[in-house]
């Protein structure tokens, strides 16, 4: 039974790496001209797998009767659920967004060459943090009794830092663009802070969950020494 329960939230966050290749498809999509309809295709590709996770959810839930050894291990596996769920979320309003971003949004629309570049480098940053979320929280980590993460790993927080950093450099590269009017700056601009936000909301849960467990821990201390 333990088995199966791990399995159903192995297939549960491979569906949100998943939500990472659609989320980069919608990027560049936007960089290279894609109509408003695919994108939003692609905002409905993650609405369809925020539905199959909510299901599986529902199954982890309910599957395990009470009174249960398996049902606290059950409820463990629930923050990181509903943290993962959350970012995928997220990442639907994002690239619903990409397709109504004025100036960027029109038919045939491309990205400046130049920039390009940089915002695929940011976007695999981006979709790396978030990876890096979903393999913290695996059954193989046994993160309900061991944290996330172990030390020399590369976190989500690491990878939040780079995507920052990536951003700045875009960020500096268009306003310092003369040949760019004013009215493609700002809308690039707010495309390159929408992707990056991916990775802001990825450290956010990452935090979020990493107090808990620490909040769960002192509980169970407390506990054992009574």
């Amino acid at each position: 039974m333990s088995r199966s329960i791990e399995g159903d939230l192995d297939c549960y966050l491979d569906a949100i790496a998943g939500a990472t290749v659609i989320f980069r498809e919608a990027v560049d999509a936007t960089l290279n001209g894609g109509s408003d309809g695919a994108r939003w295709r692609q905002a409905e590709r993650i609405a369809e797998h925020m539905r199959t996770l909510d299901d599986m959810q529902q199954k982890l839930e309910t599957g395990v009767r009470q009174p249960s050894p398996l049902r606290d291990l059950v409820c463990e596996m629930i923050d990181p659920l509903t943290g993962v769920s959350r970012l995928l979320k997220d990442m639907k309003r994002q690239i619903a967004g990409f397709a109504v971003v004025p100036g960027l949004s029109a038919p045939g629309h491309r990205v400046p060459a130049h920039l390009v570049p940089g915002i695929q480098k940011l976007t695999d940053e981006v979709c790396i943090a978030v990876d890096a979320l979903v393999e913290d929280y695996r059954p193989a980590t046994r993160w309900w009794k061991q944290p996330p993460a172990a030390t020399g790993k590369r976190g989500v927080s690491w990878h939040e830092s780079q995507a920052d950093l990536l951003s700045m450099q875009v960020l500096k590269k268009i306003f310092a663009d003369d040949t760019l009017d004013l009215e493609l700056k700002l809308p690039l601009a707010q495309f390159v802070e929408e992707i990056d936000r991916v990775a802001d909301y990825a450290e956010e849960i990452d935090k979020e969950l990493r107090a808990t467990r620490m909040a769960g821990q002192a509980t169970a201390g407390v506990r054992d020494t009574h």
